[in-house]
């Protein structure tokens, strides 16, 4: 299934960002498909590799629904042996000697029966399924079932429990963190997980040969990654770094007796090899139609709830809803329209179970202006930009009232939003004063010119997205009625990818996937622009790099979200983007997928799901 307007049809340079970017890919043993809906699909917002790190620690989260199993706060143990607690030397330590269970546990249940399939649909067909190398939100989900890491996050404490690791002490100063491996967690292939996989694995992320630089660059605050004995790891940070534990323990961990190959570029090239510590493995890939997980039968943790996980290519929004109508998948993300037709319907919701929220996953859609090119360099162009545009309307007619209007880059639902940002107001007559202070004047053809510039341009769109193309069409008309002249140019998601990392291209409608707190490094920080890094449209604000800078190196959470506050301000009054809209989820799932009620803040978690064995139809 897949999100349609939050993560699902505006996706962006694939996130290595936000929320984590971020936080790493904290799953765990139940990683199943994180349904992340609302509008647009979920192509458009979770772009290839720039998107990575966000994806995987959202899929972490809502996939892998964690328990941690604690008592009282103060550091002692609990029945269950699991210690958080700090040492006197100040350092933190944690320690579960079994991995967590699910916060809306489904074992406890009446009615919990193992097996069955899980169905779902993904709106795009991923590329490559490799490990690190850019990809789609599509293969992410995929990987989330196959892959582990160290560290997993809880979805009702967001704190971070072990996983792969059976715990971890991160020193006072949080430039260094251990981890201890479980001595019984195994890769697929029978062998263990060891420290020196963990080293393997941070050593081919961080080798300029494998092509996953956006990713690579929210793992350069490490200063070494080392193997102190076959189950003890140790990363040595340079300088702090708010998100050094999501960092660290959330990296996927590969086998190295896997992915050595005699020579690092070939890693690049091998697209449908996916091997990890998962509670699944890859059993078939069918070209055009569907990618078929299930159980690994080596699975060193708790047993899998499905036996398989299938997940079908239905790249029409209309067509993943005539399937789920028709019971061929099990639960599918809405669009606006759909959602206002079905989701009072009596006939409907005697099948389908339904949920609409805002979590943490739910991103933003904008509209990124090329900064190099001649008609966006002046801020007072994009502010009149931002004024030609009704986003209040545009939400209501397009969206039918489902998404708020955003004011910068920071997910709505997390304390890292500035909630005291008024957003742009639509005012035409304003706007044509910004644009006759910046210098534009209407020619004889009734276009505005500046010099030898007219104000020409195209914006590029995913073409296989109707709902987007018609708000770029609304978008275009407002703007012809001040004299700018708008081309809507449509490209399949591959092209349009490459057009945005070789920076060829005027403007992109697309979107980023949200989190509990991102990182803006990757997106917003002058230096990403190089290496096909996240920031392709050239933002390059001095004061933005320090905000920036700063709340990197800020440990104290009430310091730094007053720093992201004030970078959210000044990213807002400059426009390098046209903030839009963030969507709601919205959820069906069929009702005989129990225990499906989402978590406050990361949604839904299908790690929580089982269908009792009455109602199971996949033997």
């Amino acid at each position: 299934m897949g999100n349609r307007f939050t993560v699902k049809d505006f996706i962006f340079l694939c996130i290595f960002i936000v929320i984590v970017v971020i936080l790493g890919f904290t799953l765990g043993s139940y990683n199943y498909l994180t349904h992340q809906v609302a509008g647009l699909r979920s192509d458009l917002q979770s772009m290839e590799a720039q998107q990575t790190s966000e994806l995987y620690v959202l899929k972490s989260i809502q996939r892998t629904g964690l328990r941690t199993r604690r008592g009282p706060a103060g550091g002692k143990s609990t029945a269950t042996g699991d210690v958080r607690k700090t040492l006197p030397n100040g350092s933190r330590y944690v320690m579960f000697p079994n991995p967590p269970l699910p916060p809306y546990n489904p074992y406890t249940k009446p009615d919990f029966a193992y097996g069955d399939w899980l169905v779902e649909s993904l709106d795009s067909e991923p590329n490559r399924i490799m490990p690190y190398v850019p990809q789609s939100e599509s293969a992410a989900t995929i990987q989330a079932s196959v892959l582990e890491s160290l560290l997993v996050r809880n979805p009702l404490t967001l704190k971070y429990d072990p996983w792969l690791a059976r715990s971890y002490t991160m020193s006072k100063n949080g430039l260094k963190i251990t981890f201890v491996i479980r001595r019984r967690a195994r890769f697929s292939n029978g062998q263990p997980v060891l420290a020196r996989d963990v080293v393997f694995s941070y050593d081919t992320l961080m080798n300029p040969k494998v092509n996953c630089a956006p990713l690579r660059s929210y793992y350069t605050d490490i200063k070494s990654c080392r193997a102190l004995s076959a189950h003890r790891v140790v990363f040595t940070f340079k300088q702090p770094y708010f998100k050094a534990l999501g960092m660290a323990g959330g990296l996927p961990i590969i086998p190295k007796s896997v992915y050595g190959f005699p020579k690092i570029s070939q890693f690049n090239s091998h697209g449908k090899l996916l091997v990890g510590s998962g509670p699944y493995v890859l059993k078939r890939w069918t070209a055009g139609q569907q990618i078929v997980l299930t159980r690994n039968p080596r699975y060193w943790g708790p047993r899998p709830i499905f036996n398989r996980l299938v997940y079908r290519f239905i790249t029409n929004p209309q067509a993943s809803l005539q399937s789920l109508l028709a019971g061929q998948i099990d639960a599918d993300g809405l669009e606006p329209s759909q959602w206002l037709k079905y989701h009072r319907k009596k006939s409907f919701l005697t099948k389908f179970t339904t949920y609409k929220y805002l979590s943490s996953a739910s991103g933003y859609n904008f509209i990124c202006w090329n900064l190099t090119k001649p008609w966006f360099k002046d801020r007072r162009t994009r502010v009149a930009l931002a004024m030609l545009v009704n986003e209040p309307a545009m939400i209501k007619t397009f969206m039918h009232g489902l998404a708020v209007q955003n004011t910068g880059p920071f997910n709505p639902v997390s304390p890292q939003n500035n909630r005291h940002i008024k957003p742009i107001a639509y005012d035409p007559a304003m706007a044509q004063t910004l644009l006759k202070k910046a210098g534009w004047t209407r020619g004889a053809d009734g276009l505005l010119e500046r010099g030898k510039t007219t104000f020409r341009f195209g914006l590029t769109i995913p073409s296989q997205f109707p709902l987007g193309k018609r708000i770029a069409e609304y978008i275009k008309q407002q703007f012809a009625s001040a004299g700018i002249d708008m081309q809507i140019n449509p490209l399949d998601f591959t092209t349009l990818l490459q057009k945005i990392n070789h920076r060829h291209f005027d403007a992109v409608m697309l979107g980023w996937s949200g989190s509990i707190e991102n990182d803006p490094y990757q997106i917003w920080y002058s230096g990403s622009y190089k290496n096909e890094g996240s920031n392709a449209g050239d933002f390059d604000d001095p004061l933005a790099d320090k905000l920036i800078i700063e709340g990197r190196r800020t440990l104290n959470l009430r310091k730094r979200m007053h720093i992201w506050h004030k970078l959210q301000a000044e990213i807002y009054r400059q426009q390098p983007y046209l903030f839009m809209f963030t969507a709601y989820d919205l959820i069906a799932i069929n009702k005989r997928i129990k225990n499906t009620k989402p978590y406050p803040v990361t949604g839904i978690a299908p790690a929580d799901w089982f269908v009792p064995l009455a109602l199971q139809k996949y033997r």
